[in-house]
């Protein structure tokens, strides 16, 4: 039979406890990061969704006044001030540029309620080319 001394005995166990409880300490620690990383994985997804909803709801707001503006042109003959004030917020109009041998100005639309309109300036060369064909 083999004796352990009673000093070295305590000293196993000390060790074992405190290995144990680094253990605990370490699985509880892995599971509030994990936890904390979850709650702020929501909170995250939760201002996402906030943020799409405003946009929405900005949106909707802005269809339902260009709507009312529309509805209120229906039929309309001839185009005044007031009429152009209503549909278009700014009219931005760039030095000319000369320098493909053509002059060439870039005139930007920006519309209440939706804002600019992109439009491919090849797409708006192509238009003028088949204006002129025709004309």
């Amino acid at each position: 039979m083999h004796f352990i001394r009673e000093e070295t005995l305590k000293r196993f166990v000390l060790r074992r406890i405190f290995d144990v409880t680094a253990m605990f300490f370490e699985d509880i620690i892995s599971f509030q990061k994990a936890v904390y990383e979850q709650r702020f994985e929501e909170a995250e997804n939760v201002k996402a969704d906030r943020e799409m909803v405003n946009a929405y709801e900005q949106g909707k707001a802005d269809f339902d006044s260009f709507a009312a503006v529309i509805r209120k042109y229906v039929g309309i003959t001839e185009l005044t001030p007031t009429i152009v004030n209503e549909f278009v917020k700014k009219i931005i109009v760039h030095a000319p540029d000369k320098s493909c041998g053509h002059r060439r100005q870039k005139i930007q639309i920006i519309w209440n309620f939706v804002g600019e309109l992109k439009q491919d300036e090849d797409k708006q060369t192509i238009e003028r080319q088949r204006k002129n064909r025709t004309a």
